[in-house]
């Protein structure tokens, strides 16, 4: 943690200094969080007026960090409130990934243009395959502190029980405990593959029933939308999570899978089972999810309300 702190304070440092010296050749700063020393880098300094600045919010920092276990910033955290507070209104717009992040943004700061811009696939990298006859689960991320390691535990088990192939494809703080359990247990019909790149990720993805997605049971969490559920939109498949707020009301709304806030294990044995059971289901799921990627989690037609946003007519 030392040595990623000094890392941190380096590289902001380095944005700083450039920031600084070559401003005024550019009409926009855009910065994304995290890491969020970046945008303090660039934006806690004299500006020059006729350089706008684009935040993006791509995680509500400092609370993701404090409903960490293991990182106790009670300390700090009305300091870094403040800091966050200042941000936002340093800003001239913000671009957000996530629309849940919205109105806690407008409780900052009022009057500010803020742009809903999730994550989104180009189309050179959009492919489907046909649903697998052997019906199979599968994970692929990070296993660190924002993932719930227990409810993974759990999943193995469930998933085990019933027979259904389950897949983890996992790198992070805890991936390696948790392949050590994984063939600890024995089990026959759960497997640990390290890491892989993006490429053959979507491609494991693509091959698979249900992509799971899990997060801790916390509420800064449970309201975001992580990457892995869009992989699993862009790439066709049905999506199981114990996410809330807008990741939830677009799968159910859209019927790309299951959305429950802080579901149990059990739950999402029980919506897996469900899918499995239900050719017809799981093949409507896969419609959907196509229809969405075209109208959501498209990068060239993303791209067009990003350059809307920065180009009107009191950006020129």
């Amino acid at each position: 943690m030392a040595f990623r702190l000094m890392y941190y304070f380096e590289l902001a440092y380095k944005v700083r200094v450039y920031v600084k010296k070559y401003q005024h050749l550019y009409d926009t700063i855009y910065v994304t969080t995290p890491n969020i020393f970046i945008p303090w880098a660039a934006f806690f300094q004299k500006r020059d007026k006729d350089v706008k600045r684009i935040l993006e919010v791509r995680d509500l920092w400092p609370d993701s960090v404090r409903d960490v276990e293991k990182m106790n910033i009670n300390l700090f955290y009305p300091v870094l409130k403040f800091m966050e507070k200042m941000l936002y209104k340093q800003s001239d717009k913000i671009v957000i990934n996530n629309e849940g992040f919205r109105n806690y943004i407008k409780k900052m700061t009022k009057n500010k243009s803020v742009l809903f811009l999730p994550n989104a696939f180009t189309e050179s990298e959009v492919e489907f395959e046909q649903a697998p006859d052997d019906f199979r689960v599968i994970y692929t991320g990070n296993i660190g502190f924002a993932q719930s390691y227990e409810k993974l535990q759990e999943m193995a088990h469930k998933l085990e029980e019933n027979k259904i192939n389950f897949k983890i494809i996992g790198y992070g703080m805890n991936a390696h405990l948790f392949q050590s359990y994984i063939e600890y247990k024995d089990f026959k019909y759960v497997t640990f593959e390290e890491e892989k790149t993006r490429e053959e990720c979507l491609i494991e993805i693509r091959n698979s029933n249900i992509q799971l997605s899990i997060l801790k049971d916390s509420e800064i969490f449970l309201n975001v939308l992580p990457g892995k559920v869009i992989d699993g939109i862009a790439s066709g498949v049905p999506v199981v999570t114990n996410l809330g707020g807008y990741t939830s009301d677009l799968i159910n709304s859209y019927d790309v899978g299951y959305a429950k806030e802080k579901a149990t294990a059990e739950d999402l044995t029980e919506a897996i089972k469900r899918i499995k059971e239900d050719k017809m289901l799981e093949s409507n799921m896969r419609n959907n999810s196509r229809n969405l990627l075209d109208s959501h989690f498209l990068w060239e037609n993303n791209i067009e309300k990003l350059e809307n946003f920065l180009i009107k007519e009191e950006f020129k």
